[in-house]
């Protein structure tokens, strides 16, 4: 089916409150499973707000299997700063625009594609904030004495390190991610393939990749905290994590907020003030926090 006629069918059944639409035709043969290969058509249909489609439907249009997302504005962004819905991205970054209210899903695609701000520093923050967690979720198995998911959990820190590598060049992480490492000048590929064909014990291949685990992390910290800390820096009076997680600015990366937050406190980046009780008879009281310039 033609884009043209696709864009008919679009234009007479879908409601007038989406903003617009992005088709993305399969190239490839079919690929039992795929949820992009697996339909001739592919149709992400973005509204302002929640829609009140459901959010995947699956159809025959004009003899053409057809996948339909259905999706709000904020949670489109969202995704394509989280990185996980590779059906979506896909769809929305190589397929044709065939509805575009206003331009803003044209907009929103030159934006993503040159990774202009506010998204490649919101982007390079979530990345960071995964990458963190791996490293608290590996100390965690470790103590508790489960190295082989300590070992896989590595694994997969290692992953987001890469990605985080990526996105720092200003490249969108693929599926196939360490295919898109090859040639680039970082230590993160050779330590996953040195990893992957070790003799050594499991307990030494953690300890070893560790500590090259914490010293991108502590390097990278500032940079990919970036965000956090201009808009701390915004104001002199210190901030609850409640006013950080509703500023403006903070409210896209508000999941991975407070385990960054926590991290910069233990480097003194960020500095709890002086905790004052609420009120005398209460042992409740708030922390606040503030970074100096």
């Amino acid at each position: 089916m033609e884009l043209a006629n696709f864009s008919l069918y679009y234009g007479n059944t879908v409601d007038e409150g989406a903003i617009g639409a992005i088709a993305y035709r399969n190239k490839n043969d079919a690929v039992l499973g795929s949820p992009v290969h697996d339909f001739e058509m592919n149709l992400v249909v973005v509204y302002d707000g929640i829609p009140d489609e459901p959010p995947n439907q699956h159809s025959v249009v004009n003899g053409d299997r057809c996948q339909v997302i259905s999706i709000g504005m904020d949670a489109l962004e969202h995704e394509l700063l989280e990185g996980e819905h590779k059906v979506l991205i896909r769809c929305f970054l190589e397929g044709d625009i065939i509805s575009d209210h206003e331009d803003r899903l044209a907009k929103l695609r030159r934006d993503f594609l040159r990774f202009a701000e506010p998204i490649r520093e919101r982007k390079l923050f979530i990345g960071f904030a995964h990458f963190l967690q791996k490293y608290v979720d590996i100390k965690l198995l470790i103590k508790q004495d489960r190295i082989l998911d300590a070992y896989h959990t590595l694994l997969d820190g290692l992953h987001c390190w890469a990605e985080l590598e990526l996105i720092e060049r200003g490249i969108h992480p693929e599926i196939a991610v360490w295919e898109q490492m090859t040639g680039l000048n970082t230590p993160v590929r050779k330590l996953y393939e040195e990893l992957t064909v070790s003799t050594e014990t499991l307990d030494q291949r953690l300890e070893l990749a560790l500590l090259a685990y914490e010293f991108s992390m502590v390097s990278k910290l500032e940079k990919c905290a970036a965000l956090l800390l201009r808009v701390m820096r915004s104001r002199r009076t210190p901030w609850t994590i409640q006013e950080l997680i509703l500023h403006p600015e903070l409210a896209p990366v508000a999941a991975e907020l407070q385990i960054v937050l926590r991290n910069l406190v233990y480097r003194s980046l960020v500095k709890e003030a002086p905790v004052c009780k609420e009120s005398r008879h209460s042992g409740f009281s708030t922390i606040r926090y503030y970074s100096e310039c």
